[in-house]
């Protein structure tokens, strides 16, 4: 019989749960009152602009818009950054949604590769997503505030919740996928890569399931899934797996 063996997880591994808890105001760095920053705004259409001018992408820019913490009330000093979204009708790249989705995917993660972008201390982040989903994102709160650089608006005004994060839950939850991917990085360099890989494949489902059920939920953002999420992802957990989706592939050729 196989002794399973126990991990122990420092505070530190569960500091960033601090950061789920909102704050009173948007980023004063950022914004005075509900005003965006001019400078700020300038420096972010143009780098959305030159993003996509690079992307070679043959469709129309719909909107550039800001999301994602720093448009909300749970930014954080140390993990948030600007989600710069460019938004495009994805039918028009190409009539195949899983290739369209691939094409704009693939942009992205080349350019976030390139670029190490940081305005005042936060770094720049670049998506494009299709318009329906942007509208599919606010209708059902998957998304909080989101900000038309272009227009110089609010397309949704970011509300205060009244929410705080159970700490004890999203700990509870993390801790047996932090567990998980602990082991697997014990056998990294002892299983072939096929069975590795169907092991790794099933944390990460697990993973992705946690965002997308607590993403698809009633509390949206603030559920315990997504919180889950992003506490694997500040944590370096999330890290940890695709390092060794990488390790693993490259060394079966060893």
């Amino acid at each position: 019989m196989k002794l399973r063996k126990f991990y122990e997880f420092v505070q530190a591994d569960f500091e960033a749960i601090k950061s789920f808890y909102l704050k009173d105001e948007l980023n004063p760095k950022i914004w005075d009152d509900f005003e965006l920053d001019e400078e700020i705004r300038r420096n972010l259409l143009q780098i959305g602009q030159d993003f996509f001018e690079g992307s070679n992408i043959q469709t129309d820019v719909v909107d550039i818009v800001l999301c994602g913490s720093l448009c909300n009330y749970n930014w954080s000093e140390k993990y948030s950054d600007y989600d710069l979204h460019i938004i495009v009708n994805q039918k028009e790249i190409d009539d195949n949604p899983e290739l369209a989705e691939n094409v704009c995917d693939l942009a992205k993660k080349i350019w976030n590769a390139q670029h190490d972008i940081k305005i005042k201390g936060y770094e720049v982040e670049v998506a494009i997503q299709d318009q329906e989903d942007l509208k599919t994102g606010i209708k059902t709160g998957r998304m909080g505030g989101a900000f038309s650089l272009m227009k110089n608006e609010w397309i949704k005004r970011p509300e205060k919740a009244d929410f705080e994060p159970d700490e004890k839950i999203i700990r509870k939850k993390a801790e047996p996928v932090m567990e998980q991917i602990e082991e697997l990085e014990d056998q990294v360099n002892e299983d072939k890569y096929q069975a590795f890989k169907e092991k790794l494949d099933k944390v990460w489902k697990k993973v992705k399931d946690f965002r997308k059920s607590g993403l698809e939920s009633e509390s949206g953002e603030y559920s315990t899934g997504n919180l889950v999420f992003k506490l694997l992802r500040r944590n370096g957990y999330i890290n940890k797996v695709m390092e060794m989706k990488n390790k693993s592939y490259d060394k079966q050729f060893k």
